[in-house]
Protein backbone atom coordinates (compact mmCIF):
# COMPACT_ATOMS: atom_id res chain seq x y z
CA UNK A 1 0.00 0.00 0.00
CA UNK A 2 1.08 3.11 -0.54
CA UNK A 3 1.21 5.67 2.33
CA UNK A 4 2.26 9.40 1.81
CA UNK A 5 3.31 11.27 5.35
CA UNK A 6 3.54 14.74 4.92
CA UNK A 7 6.37 16.02 7.51
CA UNK A 8 7.93 12.85 6.71
CA UNK A 9 11.32 13.69 7.36
CA UNK A 10 11.27 15.40 10.59
CA UNK A 11 11.25 13.24 14.10
CA UNK A 12 7.85 11.33 14.48
CA UNK A 13 7.52 11.25 10.70
CA UNK A 14 11.01 9.72 10.01
CA UNK A 15 10.27 7.17 12.08
CA UNK A 16 6.75 6.25 10.86
CA UNK A 17 7.99 5.95 6.96
CA UNK A 18 10.79 3.69 8.55
CA UNK A 19 8.35 1.73 10.21
CA UNK A 20 5.79 1.76 7.19
CA UNK A 21 8.81 0.37 4.91
CA UNK A 22 10.01 -2.21 7.30
CA UNK A 23 6.50 -3.31 7.50
CA UNK A 24 6.33 -3.73 3.70
CA UNK A 25 4.53 -0.75 2.36
CA UNK A 26 5.74 2.34 -0.22
CA UNK A 27 6.14 4.64 2.28
CA UNK A 28 6.42 8.11 0.66
CA UNK A 29 7.96 10.93 2.69
CA UNK A 30 6.64 14.31 2.06
CA UNK A 31 8.24 17.42 3.15
CA UNK A 32 10.09 20.51 1.54
CA UNK A 33 13.03 18.13 1.31
CA UNK A 34 11.87 16.26 -0.96
CA UNK A 35 10.04 18.51 -3.06
CA UNK A 36 6.38 18.72 -1.02
CA UNK A 37 5.84 21.88 0.13
CA UNK A 38 1.96 21.95 1.32
CA UNK A 39 1.80 25.51 1.93
CA UNK A 40 2.66 26.61 -1.89
CA UNK A 41 1.33 23.69 -2.75
CA UNK A 42 4.73 22.32 -4.94
CA UNK A 43 5.13 18.53 -5.43
CA UNK A 44 1.55 17.80 -3.52
CA UNK A 45 -0.16 16.06 -6.78
CA UNK A 46 2.49 13.61 -7.88
CA UNK A 47 3.12 13.01 -4.16
CA UNK A 48 -0.10 12.09 -3.64
CA UNK A 49 -0.46 9.99 -6.76
CA UNK A 50 -1.38 6.29 -6.36
CA UNK A 51 -1.59 7.13 -2.62
CA UNK A 52 -4.14 4.95 -0.42
CA UNK A 53 -3.74 6.48 2.43
CA UNK A 54 -2.19 10.11 3.80
CA UNK A 55 -0.58 10.83 7.04
CA UNK A 56 -0.11 14.47 8.46
CA UNK A 57 2.06 14.76 10.91
CA UNK A 58 4.00 18.35 9.71
CA UNK A 59 4.44 20.84 12.28
CA UNK A 60 4.23 24.56 11.89
CA UNK A 61 7.47 26.44 11.97
CA UNK A 62 6.50 28.84 14.67
CA UNK A 63 4.57 28.22 18.17
CA UNK A 64 3.12 31.88 17.80
CA UNK A 65 -0.68 30.82 17.66
CA UNK A 66 -1.80 33.03 14.69
CA UNK A 67 1.18 31.74 12.76
CA UNK A 68 0.08 28.22 13.31
CA UNK A 69 -3.87 28.56 12.86
CA UNK A 70 -2.32 30.12 9.21
CA UNK A 71 0.21 27.22 8.56
CA UNK A 72 -2.52 24.31 9.48
CA UNK A 73 -5.58 26.22 7.43
CA UNK A 74 -3.38 26.58 4.26
CA UNK A 75 -1.46 23.60 3.89
CA UNK A 76 -4.47 21.33 5.36
CA UNK A 77 -6.23 23.47 2.66
CA UNK A 78 -4.00 22.28 0.01
CA UNK A 79 -3.38 18.90 0.80
CA UNK A 80 -7.82 18.26 0.57
CA UNK A 81 -7.05 20.39 -3.06
CA UNK A 82 -4.17 17.84 -3.96
CA UNK A 83 -6.45 14.75 -2.85
CA UNK A 84 -9.40 16.34 -4.69
CA UNK A 85 -7.47 17.22 -8.08
CA UNK A 86 -6.00 13.66 -7.40
CA UNK A 87 -9.65 11.88 -8.61
CA UNK A 88 -9.86 11.52 -4.14
CA UNK A 89 -8.12 7.59 -4.42
CA UNK A 90 -6.94 8.31 -1.01
CA UNK A 91 -9.87 6.40 0.42
CA UNK A 92 -8.39 6.42 4.56
CA UNK A 93 -6.68 9.77 5.50
CA UNK A 94 -4.91 9.66 8.70
CA UNK A 95 -4.65 13.39 10.05
CA UNK A 96 -2.64 14.10 13.25
CA UNK A 97 -1.40 17.49 14.51
CA UNK A 98 0.57 18.41 17.08
CA UNK A 99 1.54 22.01 18.58
CA UNK A 100 2.98 22.47 22.05
CA UNK A 101 1.67 25.24 23.81
CA UNK A 102 3.43 27.72 26.01
CA UNK A 103 1.64 29.23 29.40
CA UNK A 104 3.72 32.68 30.17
Amino acid sequence: MKVVVVGGTGLIGSKLVTRLSRDGHEAVAASPRTGVNTLTGEGLAEALEGAQVVVDVSNAPSFEPAAVLEFFETSTGNLLAAESEAGGRAPCRVVHRGHRTHAG
